[in-house]
């Protein structure tokens, strides 16, 4: 018996097999036509019985599909014998005339994005509760979409202006504070003609070079001058500010793969179409504390040592006088996935999955 029947248009035959061959390999089996329709078999009885045996009905929607008649008779089929149809959307379009009657109240997959498998975890989630005796049945919910970051607002005119403003009158404050500065005097001094020595020979001391300001020349006298006549004093250059570097922005990172680090924040399980959050926060050196947001459950938290190992991490009771055996273990796919592989020792088959999200 298979689990499912794919229904589909042949404009998009590809797409198609290609959800097969990816339900196929979370394992689930699937009925799909050509492939299926046994040699000698009258095609269209090969349709119903296998309608009639599966569990659901997948319709793969697109335009294409809204328009064929023969995807409307097989939804058609599906509802008549009260088999859960699960639309999964190929392209960015609602259903039209007979399938939008049969399927209006159905759980949705949208799976036009990128990389499309991602997406249709919540299907297979809804798939194998099926076959779970007293598992919760599938609703009609789409599970909540990752929250996007809200792109940043180009400067209104408002604010340009503004910004203009405080331009202008940095540079008004930047020419009054010039104009303040003492202007270079001339330090030599006229002596009565009496007690007058021959003039004294002047040169002129360069002035300092700096990048940034350069001091203006001043001239100082060499020789004595007469008696009684004190020695002019030559003015200070100013003081030239050092240079300042600009502050570079910090790198951002992702935590290496084997600290525990990288398990903090929040990430998101599928399940039965909607949606389980986890929040993974540090208590301690190699323990971290979870917080379970269940849509079917009260709020939990879960204490647990993690231990990198094997490509992912083990989660180990923290009581010492614990079971240590009741553990699970999730390997990393890449820094935005972890899956589940090992539950009390037991190895899973890898469709449980965990997806970095952000918090609500």
């Amino acid at each position: 018996m298979p689990d499912i029947f794919v229904s589909y248009a042949s404009a998009d035959r590809d797409i198609a097999f290609r959800i097969v061959g990816f339900l196929e390999g979370q394992g689930i089996s699937c009925w799909v036509a050509p492939r299926d329709v046994s040699p000698g078999v009258e095609y269209g009885q090969a349709i119903i019985d296998a309608i009639e045996q599966a569990r659901a009905l997948v319709l793969v929607l697109s335009d294409q599909s809204n328009d064929s008649q023969f995807v409307r008779k097989e939804v058609e089929r599906a509802v008549s014998k009260t088999k859960p149809v699960l639309p999964v959307r190929i392209r960015e379009v609602n259903p039209s005339g007979a399938l939008e009657f049969y399927i209006s109240s159905a759980q949705w997959v949208d799976a036009w994005k990128s990389p499309m498998e991602q997406h249709l975890m919540p299907l297979v989630a809804a798939i194998k509760a099926m076959s779970v005796p007293g598992a919760a049945p599938v609703r009609s919910s789409i599970p909540a979409p990752m929250p996007i970051p809200t792109p940043a607002r180009s400067h209104s005119p408002v604010l340009l202006g503004l910004l203009a403003v405080a331009a202008i009158a940095l540079a008004i404050a930047g020419t009054w504070i010039y104009s303040q500065r003492p202007a270079a005097t001339n330090i030599a001094t006229t002596v009565p003609a009496a007690n007058a020595p021959a003039p004294a020979s002047t040169v002129s001391a360069p002035a300092p070079v700096n990048a940034a300001v350069a001091a203006p020349a001043v001239t100082t006298p060499v020789a004595a001058v007469a008696t009684n006549t004190p020695a002019p004093v030559a003015a200070p250059a100013p003081a030239v500010a050092p240079a300042v570097a600009a502050p570079v922005a910090p790198v951002a990172h992702t935590p290496k793969r084997n600290s525990i680090d990288f398990l903090l924040g929040f990430w998101c399980q599928p399940y039965n179409g909607m949606t389980i959050r986890y929040e993974i926060i540090r208590t301690g050196p190699d323990t971290v504390l979870t917080r379970v947001n269940h849509p079917q459950a009260e709020n939990w938290d879960v204490a647990s040592r993690a231990v990198a190992t094997g490509g992912g991490f083990d989660f180990l009771p923290t009581a010492d006088d614990a079971d240590q055996s009741d553990s699970f273990h999730l390997d990393i796919v890449d820094d935005k996935m972890m899956k589940l592989t090992r539950v009390k020792g037991e190895v899973q088959d890898g469709s449980i999955i965990r997806i970095r999200c952000a918090a609500q």
